[in-house]
């Protein structure tokens, strides 16, 4: 019990803001087409400005926290590389549904359930590694992606088919996407010292929307997967075994390596192993790519986690030295 009501709290109001959503569509409360405002409302206000709140408050030598920051950038990035090549190589995908499928693997759903959960079993100081987390995808597995889905829309334009022009050209829209430009912005207001001077009513703006951006998220998800039905298929398949296998596997590899102990370990391995991020499945809805797989990963990866998330615990309190229930 001490492992399953922690978890079923963490857990059950992601479930019931994702029901609130489908609800409203079954009732008519609200169209179908609300997806698409949801999602830009995500993807282009509330997330960029939790990103923002994240990374201009924290010091820049909590940002750059050595040993565990560069064991778990190493982890996302190996994480989303692996996604990549299984998908474009093995599951012969284009390059825009392979960094798609990819960013749905590697980038957990650290807010929405990360920082409830690790709360209850750790304890609120949990919340600056949340925080680390999130810059690092932000600045990593998230640019990379937008990066190459802008690649993929210039190389389909015939008239702007001149390699250093596409490249040039999705560079420069990579970062003038709010998700980027907000953490960019971020860190640099952290890094000067400006941030301890911003006023007040620019901090109370961004932490009015970034408080939205939980229940908006999972609103939209709740509205697009109304009507949707799981098929089990290849690409399905695969992506969740990276997802739930190999990507756990990478995580404690890494622990191991950079000899992390207690709650360092035992946050970056939770943290790595929630499921697919609501932001990410967010995403894919704004662009149109792998919308459908994106849903499915999202509802399976999330079902599933009540299984593997107790099953890590017992796994690390008996492995791991320091971490105890």
């Amino acid at each position: 019990m001490n492992v399953i009501i922690p978890i079923f709290n963490s857990m059950a109001p992601v479930f019931i803001l994702i029901f609130v959503g489908w609800v409203s569509v079954a009732l008519k409360i609200v169209d179908k087409a609300a997806k698409k405002i949801c999602s830009i409302l995500v993807t282009n206000f509330v997330f960029p400005a939790l990103l923002f709140n994240e990374t201009y408050r924290a010091k820049p030598s909590e940002i750059f926290n050595g040993k565990w920051m560069l064991a778990f950038s190493l982890a996302v990035c190996s994480m989303w590389l692996s996604g990549y090549l299984i998908n474009k190589f093995l599951l012969k995908k284009d390059n825009s549904a392979s960094a798609m499928q990819a960013l749905l693997c590697s980038f957990p759903n650290m807010g929405g359930m990360g920082i409830p959960f690790l709360a209850l079993l750790i304890g609120m100081s949990s919340a600056l590694s949340v925080a680390i987390a999130n810059v690092i995808v932000a600045c990593s597995v998230i640019p990379v992606t937008i990066f190459l889905l802008e690649l993929g829309n210039q190389e389909s334009n015939p008239a702007k088919n001149n390699l250093f022009r596409i490249i040039g050209r999705a560079i420069i829209k990579s970062f003038k996407k709010p998700m980027v430009s907000a953490v960019m912005l971020g860190l640099t207001l952290s890094i000067t010292g400006i941030s301890q001077h911003l006023p007040k009513f620019v901090i109370s703006t961004f932490a009015i929307a970034a408080n939205s951006c939980n229940f908006v998220s999972l609103f939209a998800v709740g509205v697009a997967i109304y009507g949707i039905r799981i098929t089990i298929t290849k690409s399905l398949t695969t992506n969740l075994l990276i997802k739930l296998l190999l990507n756990p596997l990478i995580a404690w590899s890494l622990v191991l390596i950079f000899n992390l102990r207690g709650a360092h370990a035992e946050e970056m391995i939770f943290l790595l192993s929630m499921p697919t991020a609501t932001t990410a499945t967010i995403l894919a809805y704004q662009w149109g790519i792998e919308e459908y797989e994106a849903s499915s990963i999202y509802l399976v990866s999330t079902i599933i986690s009540i299984i593997t998330l107790p099953l890590l615990l017992w796994l690390m309190e008996n492995f791991i030295p320091g971490i105890k229930i």
